[in-house]
C-alpha cells in the first residue's frame, strides 16, 4: 500500500479542495502544493514571527480569498491527558477550557482546546493553544481579503507519515528545536516528551558516542514506561526522522543499543516540514482542529445594505409585476369588449333567424297529409316490389325450369309429369335403365334454373308393360 492510497482512507471529502496547506516550523513555513499562484516551497521565518512572514508571502504571491490551513509545530501548543468526561462531542470543544483549569495558568477563556480519545485508555488527549494565536492569525488573514480554515497540529501528521506502520515509536528533531519522542497508536499519537540535555547533531563528530548512548538510554526508559502504561499496544518499532542528521546512520546506531527495531521514517533526506508539507498537500482528515466552529466569524446576512438591496430588488420586482399584470388585464379588456360586441350581433342574427323560421314552418294539417301521402306512397312502393319479385320468381321457377329440363332430354329418359312451385319440384317419367336416372340428375349441374335442386326421394318401379318408371321428389311424404 502505497502512502497516497493509505491516506486516501482518511480523507474527507467536505473539505475545501482549494485550501492553501501551511506547515509552520520554529524556522521556516513550509507551503503544500498550490496551482492558484506561484509560492515558493519554503520560506524562512523572520523576527520570529511565523503570522507575519505568512501574509508576507501570500501578499508577494499575488493570492487573495484564499482559504489557509496551518500545521503548527509542537512548541506552539500544549499536551494533556485527562479522563473522559460524560460530554456530548459537539460540546466537548466549549468544556474542555473548563477541565483543564487546574492545569493550566492562563484563563479559561483565553484558550483553545480540543482533544480525541486515546485507543489505549479512557482518557483523552488534549492539545492547547493560545486563543490570541488564532484570533491574531483570523485578524492579519482578514487584511488581505483571506480566511483561517482549520488549525491543525503536527502530531496528527506524523501519525500518518509511517507508512504502513499502525504502531511505533518516533524520534523526531525539527530545525531550531529539540528532541522529543513520541508513540503513535493506531494513527494517534498517545505520548509525547522533550529530551532535553541533547545537543545536535548525533552523528558524525567525536561525542557523538557518549551523546548516543545517552539519548539511547532515555529513549530505552521511555519504551520501558509505554510498555508498562499502554494496555494491549506494544510497541517494537521506532522511525527517525531529525534535521541536520543522517538519519540512515542514526537509525543504525540507535539499533544496535535498544531492545527495539530501529528505522529511518523516509528514505530520503527530506527535513521535517517538508515532509510534512508533502503529506499535508492531500485532502487529509484531522482528528484535531484548534479553530472550532464558534470562533469562526458569523456572516451577517441581514445587514443595512442587504436589506436595502433586496428591498430595491423586492420593489422592483413587484412593480414589474404589476406593471405585466395591469397590461394583460387591459388586453383582456378589449377581447372582452370585442367578444361582447361579437354577442350582440349573434343575438340579432338569432332573432332574424328565428323569425324567418317562423314563417317557413308548415301548418300541422299539411304536415299530416304528407304524412299520409308518405305511408300510402311507401304502400304501394311494397305492393310493386312484391309483384316484381313474384314476376321474377315465376320467371325463374317455371318458364326457365322448363327450358333446362328441355335442354337435357335424353333418349334413356321420358317425363310424364311435372309439378313444381317455389320451393319444390316433382317429376315422374319412365326410364330406360336404372343407371340413367343419376346421370340425367348430375346433368342439372350444367343448368342455370336447376344448379343446387336437390330430391328427398327416389322412387323406382316398372308397370303393367313391364317398363321402369321413376319418381322424383324434393321432399319426402308426410306419413300419415
Amino acid at each position: 500500500m502505497n502512502i497516497q492510497s493509505f491516506l486516501a482512507k482518511f480523507g474527507s471529502s467536505s473539505s475545501a479542495v482549494n485550501s492553501l496547506r501551511v506547515v509552520v516550523q520554529p524556522n521556516s513555513l513550509h507551503f503544500s502544493d498550490w496551482s492558484g499562484g506561484a509560492l515558493p516551497k519554503q520560506v524562512p521565518i523572520a523576527n520570529s514571527d511565523w503570522q507575519t512572514t505568512l501574509v508576507h508571502s501570500l501578499q508577494q504571491a499575488g493570492l487573495t480569498d484564499v482559504t489557509v490551513d496551518v500545521v503548527l509545530n509542537s512548541n506552539l501548543y500544549q499536551n494533556y491527558q485527562i479522563d473522559k468526561p460524560n460530554v456530548p462531542q459537539e460540546e466537548l470543544s466549549l468544556t474542555l477550557p473548563f477541565l483543564l483549569k487546574d492545569l493550566i495558568t492562563e484563563k479559561v477563556t483565553d484558550i483553545i482546546a480540543d482533544a480525541i480519545p486515546l485507543p489505549t485508555s479512557n482518557k483523552l488527549q488534549v492539545y492547547v493553544i493560545p486563543k490570541s494565536l488564532v484570533l491574531g492569525l483570523v485578524s492579519k488573514l482578514a487584511e488581505i481579503k483571506s480566511h483561517l480554515g482549520c488549525v491543525f497540529v503536527e502530531d496528527d501528521i506524523w501519525a500518518r507519515v509511517a507508512q504502513g506502520s499502525e504502531r511505533f515509536v518516533l524520534l523526531q528533531r525539527s530545525y531550531g528545536a529539540g528532541y522529543k519522542v513520541s508513540a503513535f497508536v493506531d494513527d494517534r499519537c498517545v505520548f509525547q516528551r522533550g529530551i532535553r540535555g541533547v545537543t545536535p547533531p548525533l552523528t558524525g563528530v567525536a561525542t557523538s558516542g557518549l551523546q548516543l548512548d545517552g539519548i539511547a538510554l532515555e529513549l530505552q526508559r521511555s519504551i520501558d514506561y509505554l510498555s508498562s502504561q499502554l494496555r494491549g499496544a506494544t510497541l517494537h518499532h521506532m522511525k527517525v526522522c531529525c534535521d541536520d542528521e543522517n538519519n540512515g546512520e542514526l537509525a543504525k546506531e540507535l539499533d544496535e543499543r535498544l531492545n527495539v527495531k530501529v528505522s529511518a521514517l523516509s528514505e530520503t533526506d527530506t527535513d521535517s516540514g517538508s515532509l510534512l508539507a508533502q503529506f499535508v498537500a492531500e485532502d487529509i482528515f484531522s482528528a484535531i482542529n484548534l479553530y472550532p466552529q464558534h470562533l469562526k466569524p458569523k456572516v451577517e446576512h441581514f445587514t443595512l445594505n442587504n436589506v436595502a438591496i433586496f428591498s430595491v430588488l423586492l420593489f422592483a420586482l413587484l412593480g414589474s409585476a404589476f406593471g405585466y399584470f395591469a397590461w394583460q388585464n387591459s388586453q383582456y379588456e378589449q377581447q372582452l369588449q370585442v367578444y361582447r360586441a361579437q354577442e350582440k350581433e349573434f343575438s340579432q342574427q338569432l332573432t332574424s333567424l328565428s323569425q324567418r323560421l317562423g314563417k317557413h314552418r308548415p301548418s300541422p294539417e299539411k304536415e299530416h297529409a304528407v304524412a299520409r301521402l308518405k305511408e300510402e306512397i311507401k304502400s304501394k312502393q311494397d305492393s310493386l316490389a312484391a309483384v316484381a319479385k313474384y314476376d321474377s320468381e315465376q320467371q325463374a321457377g317455371y318458364s326457365g325450369v322448363m327450358q333446362s329440363l328441355a335442354k337435357l332430354g335424353r333418349n334413356d329418359i321420358s317425363l310424364s309429369s311435372i309439378q313444381m312451385d317455389a320451393d319444390n319440384l316433382d317429376i315422374k317419367g319412365l326410364a330406360r335403365t336404372p343407371q340413367a336416372i343419376p346421370n340425367w340428375v348430375n346433368q342439372f349441374k350444367s343448368e342455370i334454373n336447376l344448379v343446387g335442386r336437390s330430391f328427398g326421394k327416389l322412387k323406382i318401379a316398372r308397370n303393367e308393360q313391364n317398363i321402369l318408371t321413376f319418381e322424383l321428389r324434393t321432399k319426402e311424404e308426410e306419413k300419415e
